[in-house]
């Protein structure tokens, strides 16, 4: 009885129906998990950035030969660690160090004692006060030294490829650790009688937006090199307004900027080369059916 209900031709053949539509299915999900599976995981690197950077004041942009704009350039690197979700979706923060801040060029003559609003005026006194000499044209320069921690949110192309478009953005915090002037080569500082460091007419902590796109590249199925275009901007005044200066002898404190004085934004740009070494959990190798095995004949 038994082995008549084996034997018979259709239950054959529906039996290894069964099986083949089993194993189908159960490749088709492999391939379809597979690549989520293995391009998911975590990411550490190290970042290096050539940046030109910038302070944007309208005035200061606006006040002609005594008070110019030079294009300052500087290094800039750190670490970050992320997170892939899928082959496209992903997020990563960074710690960087970065010396940024602004170059300017001048000419003494054209500088107006009423231009209290613009730069000039600042450094003409600090120049007078650390006996710099100051006649005919100048420069100036103004670093800040700066931690900048942002949390990105990133989208790639279809990265198990060899080559793949890569973008990131979101906000930045910026930490000041300390600020320096120099005039003409030579360190200004804020006189000790003032009762203030330069360091004292930046905020400690601003905000920004910091964006980027490029390409990554796959060396390794662990090891990514990317290039990105970099920037980010202040989304505040970088300058503390309400920084005062107090020489003593009952002259009181005074503000160190001008009452009229518009913003100062942050804002860099430039090229950035990261590697990262990523941690991709492997992907699950389905075992491989020669073809479908037949059930027992029970006699």
């Amino acid at each position: 009885m038994y082995l008549n209900k084996f034997n018979n031709p259709q239950r054959q053949m529906a039996a290894k129906g069964s099986i083949t539509r089993k194993a189908i299915i159960t490749a088709a999900l492999s391939i379809a998990c597979g690549p989520l599976f293995a391009q998911s995981g975590f990411d550490f690197g190290l970042k290096g950035i050539f940046q030109a950077s910038s302070l944007i004041n309208t005035q200061d942009q606006a006040a002609g030969p005594e008070l110019d704009y030079k294009v300052k350039t500087s290094i800039a690197g750190g670490v970050s660690a992320g997170y892939s979700f899928t082959k496209h979706l992903g997020a990563e923060i960074n710690i960087l160090s970065s010396t940024q801040g602004q170059g300017y060029i001048g000419v003494v003559n054209d500088i107006n004692s009423n231009s209290g609003a613009i730069l000039s005026s600042e450094f003409k006194a600090l120049a007078q006060a650390n006996n710099i000499p100051f006649t005919g044209n100048y420069t100036a320069q103004i670093y800040l030294h700066t931690i900048k921690i942002p949390l990105l949110f990133r989208y790639t192309g279809n990265n198990t490829k060899k080559v793949f478009f890569s973008s990131f953005i979101g906000p930045q915090i910026n930490l000041l650790s300390s600020a320096k002037l120099k005039i003409n080569g030579q360190d200004a500082p804020v006189p000790a009688a003032a009762n203030m460091n330069f360091t004292d007419a930046y905020k400690k902590t601003t905000l920004d937006v910091a964006f980027g796109f490029g390409a990554g590249m796959n060396i390794t199925d662990n090891l990514v090199l990317s290039l990105h275009l970099r920037l980010d901007y202040g989304l505040g005044d970088a300058e503390n307004k309400s920084a005062s200066v107090n020489y003593g002898s009952g002259t009181g404190t005074s503000n160190w900027y001008n009452s009229s004085r518009s913003a100062n934004n942050n804002a860099t740009g430039g090229g950035m080369v990261s590697i990262s070494y990523r941690l991709v959990k492997k992907a699950k190798v389905p075992v491989k059916k020669t073809g479908a095995s037949k059930p027992p004949v029970k006699k």
